[in-house]
């Protein structure tokens, strides 16, 4: 089989004064420490939160506590990169042309794919929609919103924007995006319920917004269908995301559980976990990748074709 062909975007393309290696393995290094660094300042935002806010904090306020030190991630990768790298915010995605509209197809592209997983269970029986009681108000449901916003850039930040352009300065774009999308897989193999089907979809998923981030050359779309996704899955239908538990939703999602229905639903875990995720994520991928490159991010002289 054939691999797909990249062309290498102005995101791609290094500029004088970079401060980038060479050697995989010390880009995979430095990434680490980042990770530490960035994790640690998150673990310390959440708890001083935590401690402050302590008798007015219920489950909500603790997911949108946790949400919002993700911060702290997007800000550790933007120092790292800008002062220690020597990097433009160009080469962390940051393109302004058509910006807004590439956030916002993102944001509807993230809904339709979830909504696609939606369809799969509920056309099976494996899942059932039911209003909550009571209806947890707007002014919530749109902090939930502005905290996932957040959170989605972050590990954008983090994966696409850092880590898989640090490595295309010295591997082949379309290794950069298995191993971007590897380590975001293993970034989350700490959450409750997490399984070999839950390990495969965020592989997946980490692998199409790869994908769609060299397609497009910028960080724009993928964060927001990464968000999106999140939000319909916890904020819309009342679903865990990625095993973190129920959150503030209109509907709540009865899991038919046991044997093959939770094969295909995901279980405690979340729709993440099952097949049907899989088969959403399996064709967006395929779809992705034999899509043409955005045009406007590409240069005579930036071409890379993988074969």
């Amino acid at each position: 089989m054939r691999i797909p062909s990249f062309e290498k975007t102005r995101m791609l393309t290094p500029t004088a004064g970079e401060r980038l290696t060479s050697r995989p393995a010390v880009v995979i290094l430095l990434f680490l420490l980042v990770l530490f660094v960035s994790q640690l300042i998150r673990s310390l935002l959440e708890i001083g939160g935590a401690t402050l806010l302590s008798d007015n904090l219920d489950r909500d306020g603790r997911m949108l506590l946790a949400l919002t030190a993700t911060l702290a991630t997007s800000g550790t990768v933007l120092l790292y990169c800008l002062i220690m790298e020597r990097r433009s915010l160009m080469s962390l995605g940051f393109v302004r042309r058509e910006a807004f509209l590439e956030y916002s197809t993102g944001l509807l592209g993230g809904l339709a794919m979830f909504g696609m997983g939606i369809l799969i269970c509920v056309a099976t029986g494996t899942i059932t929609l039911m209003p909550s009681v009571p209806l947890p108000s707007w002014g919530l449901l749109l902090l939930f919103l502005g905290g996932f916003l957040i959170q989605g850039m972050s590990e954008e930040l983090l994966c696409r924007s850092y880590l898989m352009v640090s490595l295309s300065r010295c591997c082949p774009l379309w290794l950069c995006a298995v191993i971007n999308a590897l380590v975001f897989s293993l970034l989350h193999l700490a959450n409750p319920g997490i399984s070999v089907i839950a390990i495969l979809n965020i592989f997946l998923f980490g692998l199409f917004a790869s994908i769609l981030t060299l397609r497009r050359g910028s960080i724009w779309m993928a964060a927001g269908l990464h968000s999106m996704w999140n939000f319909a899955q916890g904020n819309l239908f009342g679903i865990p995301v990625s095993g973190m538990g129920e959150i503030a939703s209109p509907l709540h999602a009865h899991m038919a559980e046991g044997g093959w229905q939770t094969l295909i639903n995901g279980g405690v875990f979340g729709l993440e976990g099952g097949l049907a995720v899989t088969v959403v994520l399996a064709i967006a991928c395929g779809g992705i990748a034999l899509m043409p490159t955005k045009k406007s991010e590409t240069g005579n002289k930036c071409k890379e074709q993988i074969t």
